[in-house]
């Protein structure tokens, strides 16, 4: 099982996941040109993905998931609330498969359960991601502005995780937003500070957690070796020997490899905590 983001931030979101012979994307917030060269820069070719899955229906997420699904005919798998609020995006034209909340269901080789978040969209969902011949999980959970126990739950026993890092506490207070901005974004329905994430990845610490990818960090008010940071000492407390990496806007990560990540931790190798790790593939 491999993981790769083709890109994370304020302007746009997209997570490529591939399990046996099944590709997907969560997510397709960049432009179809972009999707289209950092899949190749993963060299992958566009036709091989399945099917997009959406967790919400903000543009970082969605601008490019109309035109991804005409030009290479992937599915659309949302809820229905989702599907609602992305026909501005649609022509019509497109497969769109929908599910429930708290849904299981599966595409090729990959078992997915979609379970609700908090945040301020019509039907906010994260995704865990199985796949079904090794049993590898991986968990995606940006843009929530709380871990609630179901969020807790859905995402335990993960083998490799993909957590939101928005913020700084400090450089959000300081930083250059409107306070009614600042006040949504650090809310219970915002996003998640780099502390927040830190105390959510050692919640979810276990033995076989090979990887975390700190995802959707602001420009403005985050700096990515302080994300690290701020993660790496909280796992350290926990004896974390795995990879801590972190998705930037302006270029896809490697694709990791969850299996050899795994293998590595349960061996007692300790790999790079950060950007640069040997745990890439």
């Amino acid at each position: 099982m491999r993981v790769a983001a083709l890109g994370s931030g304020s302007r746009g979101n997209s997570l490529l996941v591939e399990a046996g012979n099944t590709r997907l994307l969560v997510d397709a917030g960049l432009s179809g040109r972009q999707i289209q060269r950092r899949l190749a820069a993963l060299e992958i070719e566009p036709e091989s993905v399945a099917a997009i899955i959406v967790t919400h229906e903000h543009r970082d997420h969605t601008s490019g998931v109309g035109v991804a699904a005409r030009r290479w005919g992937w599915p659309l798998y949302m809820s229905r609330r989702t599907a609602t609020a992305c026909r501005s995006l649609l022509s019509g034209e497109e497969e769109v498969r929908i599910f429930e909340r708290e849904a299981t269901f599966r595409i090729g080789g990959v078992e997915v359960h979609a379970f609700l978040t908090s945040h301020d969209a019509a039907d906010p969902l994260a995704v865990t991601l199985t796949d079904s011949e090794s049993g590898l999980k991986v968990g995606v959970a940006t843009d929530l502005g709380r871990p609630t126990g179901p969020v807790l739950n859905a995402l335990r026993a993960c083998h490799f995780l993909v957590l939101e890092a928005n913020h700084d506490d400090l450089l959000l207070r300081d930083g250059p937003y409107p306070w009614s901005v600042k006040e949504r974004i650090g809310g219970s329905r915002g996003h998640l500070s780099n502390r927040m994430a830190a105390e959510l990845a050692a919640e979810l610490h276990h033995p076989e957690l090979g990887g975390v990818l700190l995802a959707h960090m602001s420009e403005e008010c985050n700096d990515g070796p302080l994300a690290l940071r701020t993660v790496a000492e909280a796992l350290s407390g926990m004896d974390y020997r795995g990879l801590i990496d972190v998705a930037t806007q302006e270029r896809p990560t490697p694709l990791y490899d969850v299996a050899a990540l795994r293998s590595r931790v349960m061996d007692g190798e300790q790999l790079h905590l950060f950007a640069g790790g040997s745990g890439r593939a």
